[in-house]
């Protein structure tokens, strides 16, 4: 089977959280201007597109991006498809039957539209706190959503809490739901709360 790109592409003044730094990418050498080499420099938040949150994100002493456990990040995953248009709750998700130490993906209403290059918009789905809840006590390991965030302060505290790698910015728009092979490789930043992925995945039949 072939690889599929998960990833939402990085790009010039892209949808951004409101309160995080914009995304800016421009050249700064070219060879269509006499230098010897392109060069491209760019700014932006460590929370830009597909990226994983390090628990410091939301725990004072919490474990920076360097400190991930890399095997909760990279194996088996479910991806979800989710029908409710506000929240991934327990209700929804309740059913399934999940082994300690799995992965699960949602995809949602978000998936519908290529966001990223949309202005941010505030009502994206997101996981509630009783989800959170089920999937921790689940032993679930790994998280992903497909918008920059995977909800509130008191999710974010449920999973990174416990241990839980959470996986936000997902590029589902064209992936069925079903079991994947899944790769995620967040760039190691020293002392970062998070940091832009690259993740690609592979159905399993």
């Amino acid at each position: 089977m072939n690889w599929l790109d998960f990833t939402t592409t990085i790009s010039d003044g892209m949808a951004y959280w409101p309160d995080n730094a914009p995304v800016h990418i421009k050249k700064t050498l070219s060879i269509s201007r006499g230098d010897a080499a392109n060069v491209t420099e760019m700014s932006l938040s460590v929370h830009t597109a597909t990226h994983v949150d390090a628990p410091l994100h939301f725990l004072e002493n919490g474990e920076d991006v360097t400190q991930l456990d890399l095997t909760t990040l990279m194996g088996p995953a479910l991806l979800v498809e989710i029908r409710d248009a506000q929240f991934v709750t327990k209700a929804e998700i309740e059913h399934l039957q999940l082994p300690r130490g799995s992965r699960v993906l949602f995809k949602t209403r978000n998936s519908r539209q290529e966001w990223a290059t949309q202005p941010f918009n505030p009502d994206f789905v997101r996981v509630r706190a009783d989800a959170a809840e089920w999937l921790r006590d689940q032993g679930v390991v790994c998280v992903g959503v497909d918008y920059l965030s995977v909800g509130p302060a008191d999710t974010h505290h449920i999973l990174l809490e416990a241990g839980i790698s959470v996986i936000e910015g997902l590029a589902l728009q064209h992936a069925d739901p079903g079991e994947y092979e899944l790769i995620c490789l967040p760039l190691k930043i020293a002392g970062a709360d998070g940091a832009p992925a690259r993740v690609i995945a592979r159905k399993i039949e």
